[in-house]
């Protein structure tokens, strides 16, 4: 099966981001990789998933997840969330329709919060796109 992420973009991120190279392995219906940023000063690893079925100037169909550091502890990662998922074995937490995230402890022992963002999706299938994301 073809990794939602290409494998040579994969291998760019992974040089980039390093203990931060995260990427989604699953995606919406219909929506496939569109593009990566790394932001270095902001230690930020964003990338976009977009509906095919729609322009890519629509930002209403594109699901953003991003990788950065958490400021607190693994335990405290929930806190804010109005419902939590269970889902492939991880605990993925949402506030509002759109936006589900979860933490993970990082390679370098440094907590990792995964956010995914998404107009016009329910919660429940952002939380499927933050289980998924899976470390470089």
């Amino acid at each position: 099966m073809t990794p939602l992420v290409p494998p040579a973009i994969q291998h760019v991120i992974e040089h980039k981001a390093g203990p931060l190279a995260y990427v989604p392995t699953r995606s919406p219906f219909g929506y496939r990789y569109l593009s990566y940023s790394w932001s270095n000063g902001g230690k930020q690893l964003t990338v976009r998933l977009h509906n095919r079925h729609y322009a890519t100037s629509n930002t209403n169909r594109t699901v953003v997840v991003t990788a950065r550091y958490a400021d607190g502890s693994l335990a405290a990662c929930g806190s804010g969330n109005e419902k939590s998922y269970q889902v492939d074995g991880n605990k993925v937490w949402s506030a509002g329709g759109d936006t589900a995230w979860r933490c993970v402890r990082g390679a370098q022992g440094r907590v990792v919060k995964i956010v995914a963002t998404g107009k016009n999706l329910p919660a429940s299938t952002l939380a499927i796109v933050a289980s998924s994301v899976k470390r470089l």
